[in-house]
């Protein structure tokens, strides 16, 4: 388990075989798709050659000390980084230098995430003077974490510089879940399809370990293992799952389900549109008291009666061949 939280990612129940369920939708909204994971590319270099030669042709001009500058300026400019492994008290960074990118690691030996060099810069919250690190790799792909004063030295340190850049937060936005106060950080225009969940303190671990025990212990027929715990613990801190008195709920931003762990026949899954995934999760915020509830599908209907959302119900293979729908 990282210091920094597992990362980014969605309810296991969209788009996955063992948690969609199939069958006929009772129209009564629409579901979305999303972009996958876009892959990192590196720069071409190709054209390199090509543009020593065309300095070499310049009217006739050129003599062989200029073709000698021009080549070696050509290759200056491609020379790649060679950081080192740099180790501090609570750190490690090893840099990839092929990539282009450092591999960050906690003390325990976790792997907090992969930086670009171009993304070593601090970026800082104005409203609470947070600093952060943060590294795009695409579409709903980022690494994130609280830059502290140790891991700032450790950068500059590695990157031979007195200071590094800073420039204000944007893009992103810092929440608290309000069951644990473990803040996470998510990017702007992708809630409900994941974020970045911050332990930034020995509290945090622990509340974050309970969290994750109570998933592990409570709901043995859906939990098979303790990583998977984490895993449903991290999606609830994001706001994308509740665990209930009998079962687990999920939700993102285009739709939502419920998995019982004693009896099947008790789930149910929909799907809706994104504007509803937001409202639903402001509801969420506000009436918190009532989630052993929330298991119950009666209880969404009259919710979203109350915001005037519009859902499609998902039939399982059995309620479509007898014709009606467990609860």
């Amino acid at each position: 388990m990282s210091v920094n939280g597992i990362g980014a990612g969605y309810p296991a129940w969209r788009d996955n075989a063992d948690f969609a369920p199939a069958g006929k939708a009772q129209r009564n909204g629409s579901g979305m798709g999303f972009a996958g994971r876009m892959a990192d590319t590196d720069a071409d270099a190709a054209g390199s050659s090509s543009s020593v030669r065309n300095s070499v042709r310049t009217a006739g001009q050129t003599s062989v000390l200029d073709a000698y500058r021009a080549s070696a300026a050509s290759g200056v400019r491609n020379v790649k980084p060679a950081y080192e492994t740099y180790e501090s008290e609570n750190y490690r960074i090893v840099p990839d230098n092929e990539a282009g990118c450092f591999d960050i690691y906690n003390k325990q030996g976790e792997r907090i995430g992969a930086f670009d060099y171009s993304d070593i810069k601090v970026r800082q919250d104005s409203q609470t003077g947070k600093q952060f690190l943060i590294s795009e790799h695409g579409t709903m792909s980022y690494d994130a974490m609280v830059l502290d004063g140790e891991l700032k030295d450790a950068l500059q340190n590695v990157m031979g510089v007195e200071t590094l850049e800073t420039e204000e937060l944007s893009g992103f936005t810092l929440k608290t879940h309000s069951g644990t106060g473990i803040q996470y950080l998510v990017r702007e225009g992708e809630e409900g399809r994941g974020g970045k969940v911050l332990l930034q303190s020995e509290a945090d671990r622990e509340r974050y370990e309970a969290l994750a025990e109570t998933y592990f212990s409570k709901y043995p027929n859906l939990i098979h293992d303790k990583n998977a715990a984490y895993i449903w613990a991290d999606l609830e801190i994001k706001g994308l799952a509740q665990h209930t008195k009998d079962g687990i709920v999920s939700m993102g931003f285009n739709g939502m389900s419920y998995n019982d762990n004693a009896d099947y026949k008790n789930n149910w899954s929909v799907l809706f549109s994104e504007n509803t995934y937001k409202a639903v999760f402001d509801w969420l915020q506000n009436n918190r008291g009532s989630v052993e509830e929330m298991q119950k599908f009666a209880t969404w209907q009259d919710v979203f009666n109350n915001i005037g959302s519009r859902y499609d119900r998902i039939w399982s293979d059995e309620e479509e061949k007898q014709g009606y729908l467990n609860n």
